[in-house]
């Protein structure tokens, strides 16, 4: 009996020991990314050319701090699957192969992936794919199954532990739980997502009361927000702020680089968001003084590593060369011809030709009486010629499906008001200008908000009536909510979307394929169904 008790006193004694920091400094290097939105490779399609950014960049980067430090800590905080030809790739033609971007953040040795609600939106089979296919833990806490054996747990990993440098190390993940408000319920059916303010200090509370960690970490995919200030989206800068426990925050979602520090809190709290597309690096060292074990001193230092100027990692580049002349295949595949150019940026000022090529996809495709879009991106310019599928990803970088609603006139009158609201004040990006196909309108800049719209008639001249319900062709990013337009914007009721929702369609970007496949030859023009009144 004497012996049992010598033998677990030993253990017992071992297991502590070994939980005990040793006196000393201890550092970490934390390296972040997020939003990266797939910019894997470190060359274009088109040319060859060397990109200002990508992963290859990154991993340049995390290589040679390896070399001084095998324990830097890497994590990215989510929007990997959409944004680029290689993230489509291999989400949606090339479904066999181990996802391009699992095989890059096993080969960067990635030390935790934060769903973001982009990577949501690829749908089941691309994330579930990822589940089985990383090597390292896919976090995002807040994601909760709703059905079978797992209802009422974490649908991803809520936390990982890391041993660093002589510490033990918390990761917590969560993604942006006002995801259900842009996608549709297809895409995420069997999860429910948690606000993050809600469950947050609990989750590092019992995270703390059970891994006894050294050093935590939340690393949430939502924008940084104010830090007073609650909010489902950009919650960020409000859990740095006021969760206690927690050693560093890291934000995203909204593209937004920026650095922080709360340090008049129990347990000082950095802050850094690296923006998106790998324009930035997040960096962030922090130095643990420990004396008979417990943690005397500390300090920390946050910064973003701009990346343009930098060389990629040829190891990188070599390692997934394959992969990329696969991308750039399918990339320049030729869809039809352009008689003449067009600018993407013309849709800023007014109408364009770009806008006008979508209203005439979405009215073909789906038959509705009136059509919404936005630019998609605000730059670049289609040239005459060859349209290849890469021009295709720049005119529709997203993959939002096509929509039909239900909208009487004044709620058609009303959306354009809050999207022109924001157009004229240019506040937010340029995917939340809205303008409409199918009427004509004309919009006065110079009065007030609420009288600025004036809808003149239906584009064959027929009267347009505000109390008659007419089926608007819109993308799924705006019925689930997407920006406001149709809740703030139109007053509807966006918590229950099955209401006004009459038909879906497949995702655009394929409707614009089969379109432009079937037209031959595109002739950009410009409608003149809408104006701007100085």
């Amino acid at each position: 009996m004497r012996k049992s008790l010598l033998i677990i006193s030993i253990i017992l004694t071992a297991l502590s020991s070994c939980n005990r920091v040793t006196d000393g400094d201890h550092t970490l290097d934390i390296y972040v990314t997020s939003d990266v939105h797939g910019c894997y490779f470190s060359k274009y399609y088109l040319d060859d050319s060397v990109k200002p950014n990508s992963l290859s960049k990154v991993s340049a980067i995390v290589r040679k701090a390896r070399e001084t430090d095998s324990d830097i800590i890497l994590i990215d905080n989510g929007d990997n699957l959409q944004g680029d030809n290689g993230a489509f790739y291999f989400n949606f033609v090339d479904t066999s192969s181990t996802h391009i971007f699992a095989r890059m953040a096993d080969y960067m040795k990635y030390d935790a992936i934060v769903l973001g609600n982009h990577d949501i939106e690829a749908g089941h089979p691309v994330y579930d794919r990822l589940k089985e296919q990383h090597t390292m833990p896919l976090l995002a806490a807040n994601a909760v199954s709703t059905e079978g054996w797992n209802a009422g747990r974490p649908y991803f990993d809520e936390y990982t532990i890391l041993q660093k440098n002589g510490l033990k190390v918390a990761i917590i993940g969560m993604t942006n739980p006002k995801v259900t408000n842009w996608i549709t319920e297809s895409l995420y059916e069997g999860i429910e997502f948690l606000n993050c303010d809600d469950m947050a200090q609990a989750l590092v509370n019992r995270v703390r009361s059970k891994e006894h960690p050294d050093f935590v970490i939340v690393s949430v995919h939502c924008g940084s927000g104010e830090e007073d200030v609650e909010s489902i989206e950009n919650d960020a800068l409000f859990l740095a702020k006021h969760l206690d426990g927690v050693d560093l925050v890291i934000g995203g979602h909204d593209h937004r680089p920026r650095t922080g520090t709360y340090s008049d809190k129990e347990v000082p709290t950095g802050y850094v968001d690296p923006g998106a597309r790998c324009n930035y690096l997040g960096h962030a060292t922090f130095t643990l003084t420990y004396k008979n074990g417990k943690r005397t001193g500390y300090c920390h230092d946050v910064e973003l590593i701009p990346l343009a100027d930098l060389a990629p990692d040829p190891e990188f580049d070599a390692a997934f060369e394959e992969d990329y002349n696969k991308v750039k295949e399918f990339t320049l595949r030729k869809i039809c011809k352009v008689s003449a150019p067009f600018a993407l940026s013309d849709a800023l000022d007014g109408p364009s030709a770009y806008m006008n090529l979508l209203y005439d996809v979405q009215l073909a495709v789906s038959g509705a009486d009136i059509t919404f879009a936005a630019p998609l991106t605000s730059s670049g310019v289609i040239n005459a010629g060859d349209l290849v599928y890469n021009d295709l990803t720049r005119i529709y970088p997203f993959e939002n499906k096509l929509f039909v609603i239900s909208l009487t006139g004044e709620q058609i009158r009303n959306y354009l008001e809050y999207s022109y609201d924001r157009w004229i004040r240019r506040e937010g990006p340029a995917y939340c200008y809205d303008s409409a196909g199918g009427i004509k309108y004309k919009v006065y800049k110079k009065r007030p908000i609420g009288t600025r719209v004036e809808i003149e008639s239906m584009q064959d001249g027929t009267p347009f009536d505000p109390g008659k319900s007419y089926k608007v062709a819109i993308t799924s990013y705006r019925a689930m909510g997407g920006d406001g337009m149709l809740g703030t914007g139109a007053g509807l009721d966006v918590s229950n979307p099955d209401s006004y929702i009459v038909e879906r369609y497949p995702e655009i970007k394929d409707l614009l394929y089969d379109y432009l496949e079937k037209v031959g030859t595109l002739d950009p023009k410009v409608n003149d169904n809408w104006i701007f009144i100085e």
